[in-house]
């Protein structure tokens, strides 16, 4: 039996800008010699979010406020002159969110620091917290992705650099440092008496799901980049990579009505390019496999792949559209074969 199989892979364009607002500090004139507390502020800058609203474990901004996320970290680099990002007065700081804080934009942290009257400072953020996070290169952290889907985080990065006293508060601006990938699977038509049952997606770097790896299991990202830099992050050479088991367990029932995945079902995965097509390049391939079974008949396996040539940008959502056909077996006759002449058998009576 011959089965069709059509998947189409578009770029999510819906981007909401989410934020909060706050009353800016009255900040002390430049000739003062009091020093003032330095506090922040943050915001989500256009987000990559499912056009159904489902967000997953994206983290948004009322995430990012809620005690469980952690909040976000904060290094800082005090410069008499000149731009340059380190930690000598911030170390990984954190910095939660709480209606009940005295500080007017609600975001406080415990090592309170002051500004100085002179030079300026110069900070770096992400999200979620992690308290072993450590500062590599005076600029950049390193990310580890999770085999395991449900066990991946969302991450964001800011940074503000030449702050004075007359920024205060800090405002950042996050942003979405992974790409994040969704599908939805349905059959191109009913198949009245027939069930298609999903069995298995992956996501793997070779057709067979087992030569070869697909993605980066770790990165560093260098949270002194804008928001588009194609440099954001820097991968080890060689690379480790693995492929994921998107869904898998207890088998999904196909309609011809589109199903996306469940919000704990989203893909976050470093940026990564797989549209090159020069030799060694990275590639992707999405696997899937499901069961047919019309009436009583027996229960039938197919396994089917496409390769997907895509490159995957931080901040983006893509959505990958599986639709499973199935060619019916048919009959034919072309020809009825004429009689073939035997030998003939005599018999005669005396």
């Amino acid at each position: 039996m011959y089965k069709k199989f059509f998947m189409g892979i578009a770029a999510m364009a819906a981007m909401t800008l989410v934020s909060c607002s706050s009353d800016d500090l009255n900040s002390l004139s430049d000739n003062s010699s009091k020093n003032e507390a330095i506090s922040f502020d943050g915001y989500l800058g256009r987000s990559a979010v499912a056009v159904n609203g489902s967000r997953g474990s994206v983290l948004d901004i009322d995430g990012l406020k809620k005690e469980a996320t952690g909040g976000f970290g904060v290094f800082g680099n005090y410069n008499a002159t000149g731009n340059t990002y380190g930690e000598n007065l911030f170390k990984n700081e954190q910095v939660t969110y709480s209606s009940s804080n005295t500080t007017s934009t609600k975001w406080a942290y415990k090592n309170t620091k002051y500004w100085p009257t002179e030079g300026h400072i110069d900070f770096l953020a992400y999200a979620p917290y992690v308290g072993e996070t450590t500062l590599k290169n005076n600029t950049s952290i390193e990310f580890t992705v999770a085999n395991k889907v449900a066990d991946q985080k969302d991450l964001l990065w800011a940074n503000a650099a030449n702050k004075k006293k007359t920024d205060n508060p800090v405002k950042f601006t996050f942003n979405h440092a992974l790409s994040r990938l969704g599908y939805t699977v349905k059959l191109n038509k009913d198949y009245t008496g027939t069930t298609i049952m999903l069995k298995k997606i992956t996501l793997a770097g070779s057709a067979d799901g087992a030569t070869k790896k697909a993605f980066y299991t770790a990165g560093t990202i260098d949270l002194s980049k804008e928001t588009k830099a194609e440099d954001l992050w820097k991968t080890p050479d060689p690379a480790t990579k693995q492929n994921f088991d998107w869904f898998s367990g207890d088998q999904k029932k196909v309609t011809s009505t589109s199903a996306g995945n469940p919000d704990t079902d989203y893909l976050f995965v470093i940026p990564q390019d797989f549209s090159k097509k020069t030799d060694g390049a990275d590639e992707l391939y999405v696997i899937v496999e499901y069961t047919i079974q019309t009436g009583s008949t027996a229960i039938m396996t197919s396994k089917v792949y496409k390769k997907l040539e895509r490159k995957f940008v931080q901040g983006t959502a893509y959505t990958i559209n599986l639709t499973i056909g199935l060619t019916p077996i048919e009959f034919d006759v072309d020809v009825v074969t004429g009689w073939v002449n035997g030998d003939d058998e005599d018999i005669t009576w005396d």
